[in-house]
C-alpha cells in the first residue's frame, strides 16, 4: 500500500501486550450476540415482529438500504441481522454495513485540506451508508501511548473514539486506530460542518462497527467528511487541537481532540 498501510476490510484486534485490559478486549472480540431474529416470512422491517428491525428503509432511486432518520438523525442502537437469524438473507431488509462499503468511493488530493481525502463520483442519498472506518481496536492504554506518540513526532492522528451512551451514563468505548492497519474510512477529513456521520453498528459481535453515513444528500464529486469529535467532544480542549482547514461557515478553527477517559 502506497502509505505503508495493511488494507484490511473490517477492524481487527490490536497486538497482544498481555494486559487484562486486553484481554478483557479480546473476550468481547471473539464473543457472539445471541439476539438473532426469527422473521422466518417476512423481510425484518416491522419492529414489533423482528428484535431489532426497522431501521432501515429502501430509496427506489438509487435501489438501496437507507437509515431511517429520527428527530435527533441516526436512530440508536443499529442492529443488523446476521447468518444466525431465521429470515432470508436476500429478503431481509436489516442488512446493509455488512455487505461493505458502497461503490463509486475515490481517494483523491483534497485541495481544502492539502492532504488525501475520500470523495463520492455518485450522488449519495441521506442516510445510505458509505464505508466502515475499520482500524486496529485499541485498549485505552494503548490509546493513550499512540496519541502521545503521535503528539510527540507531530504525526496525524487517526485514533477515533466511539462513545455509547445508556441515559446519561457511559455504557461502551470502542476504539479504533486505522494508521497501521486500515480501511478507506480512513481518509475522511475532518469538517465542522460534516456531510457524513458515524455510528455504532453491531452485526454479530459486541463489538461494534464504526458506521459511516450520510447525514444529508451528497453530491457527485463532493468530499465525504465526518466530525472528529464525536458525542461530546467536540466542545473539550479545542483551544489545543490542530488548526481546522474545512472552512466551514461555523468552523471553531480548532480540530478536536481525542478525549479517553
Amino acid at each position: 500500500h502506497p502509505d505503508n498501510v495493511e488494507y484490511i476490510l473490517e477492524s481487527v484486534l490490536m497486538p497482544s501486550d498481555e494486559s487484562l485490559e486486553f484481554l478483557h478486549l479480546q473476550e468481547d472480540y471473539n464473543s457472539v450476540l445471541l439476539n438473532q431474529c426469527h422473521c422466518k416470512e417476512s423481510s425484518c422491517e416491522n419492529t414489533g415482529i423482528c428484535p431489532h428491525g426497522g431501521q432501515y428503509g429502501y430509496d427506489t432511486t438509487t435501489k438501496e438500504l437507507i437509515l431511517k432518520q429520527s428527530g435527533e438523525g441516526i436512530p440508536f442502537p443499529i442492529i443488523e441481522c446476521n447468518n444466525s437469524c431465521a429470515c432470508i438473507e436476500k429478503s431481509c431488509f436489516n442488512r446493509r454495513v455488512q455487505y461493505g462499503p458502497r461503490a463509486y468511493l475515490e481517494i483523491f488530493h483534497s485541495p481544502i485540506y492539502g492532504s488525501k481525502g475520500l470523495r463520492t463520483t455518485a450522488r449519495i442519498p441521506r442516510g445510505a451508508y458509505i464505508c466502515e472506518y475499520a482500524g486496529e481496536l485499541l485498549t485505552a492504554n494503548e490509546a493513550k501511548k499512540r496519541l502521545e506518540t503521535n503528539e510527540q513526532l507531530g504525526l496525524m492522528n487517526y485514533v477515533l473514539v466511539l462513545n455509547e451512551y445508556a441515559s446519561a451514563a457511559k455504557k461502551q468505548v470502542t476504539i479504533v486506530d486505522p494508521s497501521r492497519r486500515g480501511n478507506i474510512g480512513r481518509y475522511l477529513n475532518h469538517s465542522c460542518e460534516p456531510n457524513c456521520q458515524i455510528a455504532a453498528v453491531r452485526v454479530d459481535c459486541p463489538i461494534p462497527k464504526i458506521g459511516i453515513f450520510a447525514a444529508r444528500d451528497i453530491a457527485a464529486q463532493e468530499e465525504l467528511c465526518f466530525h472528529y469529535g464525536g458525542e461530546g467532544q467536540q466542545l473539550k480542549n479545542l483551544n489545543h487541537g490542530r488548526t481546522c482547514l474545512c472552512a466551514a461557515p461555523n468552523c471553531t478553527g480548532f480540530m478536536p481532540n481525542t478525549a479517553i477517559e
